[in-house]
């Protein structure tokens, strides 16, 4: 988890250990699925596949770098884990999501208590692999108490997916999506008609920002 304020100094981070994304790192390779490693805003991968490019491409994250190392004039890939210091974040990545929901996620899970970590999703393709307790609430309440903002009164919180749930249900009013999934609308106290492709987010600002409707 890594917050920073408007003028990039860190709130608040914590890090996977180099067992968790080495274990992560070997079960990726076991079901030939992509990896991207978060450290701050530098992203890197082992492979730059066609999904991992269109995480840049598609979402404007920045373009996943390869770990090398040299010695004696000899350039080779290393893996993530044996980047200092460490990671904050994992996507383990695979447009075949039932491999990924249905094999990889249980695996991940079963991982998660001995290795300090723990999984959600913000897309079918895509799980994340976080340090144990991490989680989009706990990033924004970190940044709430740097900000002095009480997120039971003052919060609004706009999500559509199982890794805003909780920030949804800490907010004063947390609003999901028409095309959120069970899992955020279940946590919200609003759901919009609209899909986030729809304007949904404005319609939320629009009803409850800004001077507007109250729960």
């Amino acid at each position: 988890l890594y917050c920073v304020d408007a003028n990039n100094r860190i709130v608040f981070e914590r890090k996977l250990s180099s067992d968790a994304i080495a274990v992560a790192e070997d079960l990726a390779q076991q079901y030939n699925i992509s990896i991207v490693a978060y450290d701050g805003d530098d992203l890197y991968s082992t492979e730059i596949t066609e999904i991992v490019e269109h995480l840049h491409i598609f979402y404007g994250e920045p373009m996943p770098q390869l770990l090398y190392s040299e010695e004696e004039g000899v350039v080779t890939t290393i893996k993530l884990a044996n980047h200092e210091p460490c990671m904050h974040k994992l996507l383990l990545m695979d447009n075949d999501t039932e491999k990924l929901n249905m094999l990889v996620r249980p695996k991940l899970e079963s991982l998660a208590s001995q290795y300090g970590a723990t999984v959600t999703q913000a897309l079918p393709t895509m799980l994340e692999w976080l340090p144990a307790g991490c989680s989009k609430a706990l990033g924004v309440s970190k940044l709430c108490e740097h900000l002095g903002i009480d997120p039971t009164t003052q919060l609004l919180a706009l999500g559509d997916a199982e890794n805003d749930a909780g920030m949804l249900e800490m907010a004063c009013i947390g609003v999901a999506m028409g095309n959120g999934c069970d899992r955020a609308k279940g946590a919200a106290d609003f759901v919009t008609e609209e899909s986030n492709c729809e304007g949904g987010a404005g319609v939320a600002m629009e009803l409850f920002g800004f001077g507007g409707t109250t729960l």
